[in-house]
């Protein structure tokens, strides 16, 4: 059985860390393992640029749409590249607020790029991707090729069968 290094445990500690930030609600926290000016690729494609940008984006989810929800998530992997450089591949799901599980479609795949910079290691990529069925995408699709009046009264419809 594989040891694990002081520095794969390291890095595993910084995407934990992460995980309790956002459960905390808070955005400093959720980018303070991230270098000051790496690069993040938001699940929906937004990119942002540098722990700030990263923590401010994250407090504003925290503060609307995404209050008082509970992040879970692991580590699939650690790989080093060479000593001062890894990619860690994890997983992570969140559960909205008033929700007891997480939904499927909350599921995402996370793929960073670790440094180490003076001892100390830092985050400087991370792709963040949901994880959707080919069945979930043959529907995107789908509803991409209706009018805008249908499209319009299909989100109409799902949204009053939900409440």
């Amino acid at each position: 059985m594989r040891q694990e290094s002081v520095d794969e445990t390291r890095i595993k500690e910084m995407h934990a860390a992460m995980i309790e930030s956002w459960n905390e609600g808070s955005g400093a926290g959720y980018a303070a393992a991230f270098s000051s000016d790496a690069d993040f690729i938001a699940f929906e494609g937004s990119q942002l640029k540098g722990r700030s940008q990263i923590a401010q984006f994250h407090q504003m989810l925290f503060e609307t749409s995404l209050r008082n929800t509970r992040m879970d998530g692991g580590v699939h992997f650690v790989r080093f590249l060479r000593p001062d450089l890894a990619v860690l591949h994890a997983w992570a799901t969140t559960t909205l607020s008033g929700q007891t599980n997480a939904t499927a479609s909350r599921d995402a795949l996370q793929l960073f790029v670790a440094t180490k910079h003076g001892g100390y290691w830092q985050f400087d990529v991370m792709q963040n991707s949901r994880r959707i069925t080919m069945e979930q995408q043959r529907f995107a699709d789908d509803f991409e090729t209706l009018s805008p009046g249908d499209q319009g009264e299909l989100r109409h419809r799902v949204t009053t069968m939900r409440h």
